[in-house]
């Protein structure tokens, strides 16, 4: 009963005259009211795509290939574009956009933009109070509603575009690499807003990153993500400290130590990792340190109490 969203078997697939890209590729994942789950991966492995597939905002020539999407007991993959629009997008479901410092209109001020999420979800023109309030939630005066964006620092307009995503109050938020190029102080800043945010509103979200270091900051739960498959699932704790699939083992071991005298970084992949290429077997054959023969099938998904791994070395 405490689950908020879930997702089986989801492939989202890219056809191009050079071929077939499955960016998604399989992947099932739960979500549970109030839970942070991370995303986590190298670029181009799908953790966007995944995002995108959730709201439902899959460009050409990508295409949702099977796959079903469950909120409230119904499948939203199966509901008509206006039916989506006007009961899950932005209400049930909303999403921090990657690049969000690009995405305000320069030529329109804050208050503008802000209203017009309103409006086209029904909402008078009368409706200040709500934009006030998403504004104080992201600790930001309302004096701001006047301003254009090229008036703004790059860590206001990152809390503009996340007061546009809660505007409705949204029971789950997707924020695709929120501190993208913002300063170190600036992402802290960020990160303890959406905790404290996630803590205020009871909300759940799903927070993508290619930064372990981020990630490791706001989720309790982390899925490790590689070629369109989640390739392992578990507390954040036991992933960094007892990484179970040998991706995510290269993974951990590759954050830089600062107190290690270490200089030789090993490259995790020895081949050419084009999405379209590889058809079976496990995806990090090529790079894993414990291939075997049998590696070449599919590999089994795992589960343990608190996620899974997909790997036949726990068969």
């Amino acid at each position: 009963m405490d689950i908020a969203l879930s997702v089986d078997g989801l492939r989202v697939y890219y056809f191009s005259q050079f071929g077939i890209v499955k960016a998604v590729d399989d992947v099932s994942l739960s979500i549970r009211k109030n839970e942070s789950v991370g995303i986590v991966g190298e670029s181009g492995c799908g953790k966007s795509t995944i995002g995108a597939a959730l709201l439902r905002s899959i460009t050409y020539p990508g295409r949702k290939v099977s796959g079903n999407i469950i909120l409230d007991g119904q499948d939203i993959t199966k509901m008509s574009d206006e039916e989506f629009d006007n009961k899950v997008r932005w209400k049930k479901i909303s999403m921090i956009f990657q690049a969000a410092l690009n995405s305000l209109d320069p030529v329109f001020n804050i208050g503008s933009q802000l209203q017009e999420i309103l409006h086209q979800h029904g909402y008078s023109n009368d409706n200040l109070d709500i934009i006030k309030d998403s504004l104080h939630s992201v600790l930001l005066d309302p004096s701001i509603m006047k301003k254009y964006p090229h008036e703004l620092s790059g860590g206001m307009k990152q809390r503009v575009s996340i007061a546009m995503s809660l505007l409705l109050n949204p029971d789950i938020l997707i924020a695709d690499e929120p501190t993208t190029s913002l300063d170190v102080m600036v992402q802290s800043q960020i990160i303890n807003l959406l905790k404290k945010l996630k803590k205020d509103r009871n909300m759940s979200i799903i927070f993508i990153s290619h930064d372990l270091g981020v990630i490791s900051e706001v989720s309790e739960t982390i899925a490790i993500m590689y070629r369109g498959q989640i390739v392992e699932l578990g507390k954040a704790y036991d992933i960094y400290k007892n990484a179970k699939h040998p991706y995510t083992e290269k993974l951990v071991t590759s954050i830089p130590n600062i107190n290690s005298q270490e200089t030789n970084f090993e490259y995790l992949h020895k081949k050419s990792e084009d999405l379209s290429i590889k058809e079976s077997g496990c995806k990090f054959y090529e790079s894993c340190p414990y291939a075997k023969e049998k590696c070449l099938n599919n590999p089994p998904v795992i589960k343990h109490k608190d996620g899974f791994v997909r790997c036949w070395l726990y068969e």
